[in-house]
């Protein structure tokens, strides 16, 4: 009787496991069947932007031009934006100059914020001075505030230091971030003191311990930040085009904006050409696209950390 109860038992459990194994499988379909949907649903805007970039549009776009396959592809509307208004000589051809102004400010402020925001987070994190959690306080605080309101102020700040219409009002605002700060902080702050104290020991200067250990420790915030940064400046549009009061100053989306007729840049009537601008927007996705691909491994870490040590 024993030994029946026994086997009972242990094919109750066998059951019980098997039935836990198919619906755990059965989950897992169906996560990976949402998450594909949702990728290919995603993935329809980007494809249709570069397929109708190959279409002769003119200057209006209607659901019957939209195809899965251009009927007669071609690189004309490529052709076109880059002899924009001027087929002669580069200095005026103004795509490659808002192609120019977006590249700085997209890489500028990336650079100037690895360096602040790293500093910045591991003074708040690692060195002792009066009033630092107020001063934290009120770097989180400011995190609260929507960007829009501070539009104003900044607007009349660069105003009265004459730097409208000029690349410092495109680039100062962008040198340091509070998010940044943040990030790098909470991720500075989990790291052992140990190690520092043991540099301080071997005579190692603040510096020397800035470079050679919270650096290198902090590789996947600090790729987290590039990235946010990047992104943040080349998709800018509302202060570029806020700040800029010449054609030469636009940045490449707000320039492309300016081609449908929202802005008094001196374009001619002929560039309202919906292709042209697809040809553009299409240009300006690829960067994006380039940097998710070659750091997507250091975002997922970045996550991770985020999520193990925040």
């Amino acid at each position: 009787m024993a030994t029946v109860a026994r086997r009972n038992r242990e094919r109750q459990q066998a059951d019980t496991f098997e039935r836990t194994e198919r619906a755990r499988r059965a989950g897992l379909v169906i996560a990976y069947a949402t998450l594909a949907f949702w990728a290919v649903l995603s993935l329809i805007p980007i494809y249709f932007l570069f397929m109708l970039s190959f279409e002769d549009l003119g200057v209006s776009l209607t659901v019957r031009d939209i195809k899965f396959w251009p009927s007669n592809p071609s690189w004309e509307n490529y052709v076109s934006l880059f002899q924009l208004d001027a087929p002669f000589w580069i200095e005026r051809r103004p795509v490659i100059r808002w192609l120019f102004n977006s590249a700085l400010i997209a890489l500028v402020p990336t650079v100037s914020n690895l360096i602040f925001d790293s500093m910045a987070g591991y003074a708040l994190a690692k060195m002792r001075f009066p009033g630092r959690s107020l001063i934290f306080g009120m770097v989180v605080a400011t995190m609260t505030i929507p960007e829009f309101i501070t539009f104003i102020p900044l607007y009349r700040m660069m105003f009265d230091f004459e730097w409208i219409n000029t690349y410092w009002a495109l680039l100062f605002p962008g040198f340091a971030g509070v998010a940044g700060i943040f990030l790098m902080k909470q991720s500075i702050q989990s790291l052992p003191s140990s190690l520092m104290d043991a540099a301080r020991i071997d005579a190692c200067s603040e510096w020397g311990i800035f470079w050679k250990i919270i650096l290198p420790l902090s590789k996947p915030v600090l790729a987290i930040v590039g990235i946010t940064s990047f992104m943040a400046g080349w998709n800018a549009y509302f202060w570029p085009y806020l700040v800029a009061q010449s054609r030469d100053m636009l940045v490449l989306q707000a320039g492309l904006s300016s081609m449908m007729g929202a802005g008094a840049t001196g374009l001619p009537p002929s560039s309202n050409d919906l292709g042209m601008v697809l040809a553009g927007a299409s240009i300006a996705a690829i960067p994006m696209i380039i940097v998710f691909f070659l750091f997507q491994k250091y975002i997922v870490q970045g996550i991770t950390v985020g999520g193990v040590k925040g």
